[in-house]
């Protein structure tokens, strides 16, 4: 059981330290869906593959900020 216990614990700190994309790297175009909606919608199916995320987010209102 102590085992199991400190597994569980070390994949839930381990789950807080992902974090996904950040809005202040994205700008919205008029009429863009919100971000935290569009995020979550593109990394659901972007099979991690930044391309792919790009084009879902531009696809949905927003484009990534000129650096």
């Amino acid at each position: 059981m102590p085992m199991r216990m400190l597994l569980l614990i070390a994949a839930l700190g381990l789950s807080a330290c992902a974090t996904g994309p950040s809005e202040k790297d994205w700008t919205s175009n008029p009429g863009a869906q919100s971000f935290a909606t569009a995020a979550s919608a593109c990394s659901q199916i972007s099979y991690n593959i930044e391309a792919n995320f790009t084009v879902c987010m531009a696809g949905r209102g927003w484009v990534k900020a000129k650096d």
